[in-house]
């Protein structure tokens, strides 16, 4: 029986790129393609699915929502995120949810193949990911995108972790304490918290500052 691969990235290349690869490598798969989240939601509602593979940021949606919604109508589905962020806090967090693995889209085909062959149900963590996540200090500040931190973002983490009030870490970064209340917002959303406590525990349990 094939496996039936459901694919989600709303990169139109690199989804088509990926589905002709897997055809041309792998064994025969039936695969079906999805570049917006409502669609592929729609389809795996109702479809039957061995393998979801899915990026982290589609069309302005939190891929990992996209998975808990999965993973509660496909419970024993393998689950295989490949994605361009790969920060160790993503890493962890596809772990805690029952992400089977977490890859980089620059994967060597072998190796994604050997990711959705594999029986083992241990997390498989691409080594190429392993080698190359950022620490809090290393991490790429010029990508300023839903999951990542910018430097200011990572400043005023800091800065919260020491005490500061908004009004202080507005003194210390010269900025404005609107501009600070506006990043606060944003990193809250970020990693989906709600309060400062929650973001140190976040912080801590999550190996931001490892």
């Amino acid at each position: 029986m094939h496996k039936k691969i459901l694919i989600c990235d709303d990169h139109l290349l690199f989804l088509n790129g990926l589905a002709e690869v897997l055809k041309k490598f792998g064994p025969a798969y039936e695969i079906n393609l999805f570049s917006d989240t409502d669609r592929c939601q729609n389809y795996f509602t109702s479809a039957a699915v061995d393998v979801f593979i899915c990026d982290l940021n589609i069309d302005d949606r939190d891929g990992f929502q996209l998975i808990q919604q999965f993973k509660k109508i496909h419970p024993k589905a393998k689950v295989i995120i490949l994605s361009a962020y790969f920060e160790e806090f993503l890493v962890s967090k596809a772990q805690r949810l029952g992400v089977n693995a977490f890859l980089p889209k620059e994967t060597p085909i072998e190796e994604l193949l050997e990711a959705i062959e594999s029986t083992s149900p241990e997390f498989y963590h691409a080594s190429t990911t392993k080698k190359d996540i950022p620490d809090f200090a290393k991490t790429d500040i010029a990508q300023l995108k839903k999951f990542s931190l910018s430097a200011q973002e990572k400043q005023i983490i800091r800065l919260i972790i020491e005490g500061k009030t908004s009004k202080e870490i507005a003194s210390i970064l010269f900025i404005s304490k609107t501009t600070v209340d506006t990043h606060r917002k944003n990193i809250n959303k970020k990693l989906e918290i709600s309060n400062s406590s929650s973001l140190i525990k976040f912080a801590h349990e999550n190996n931001l500052f490892s």
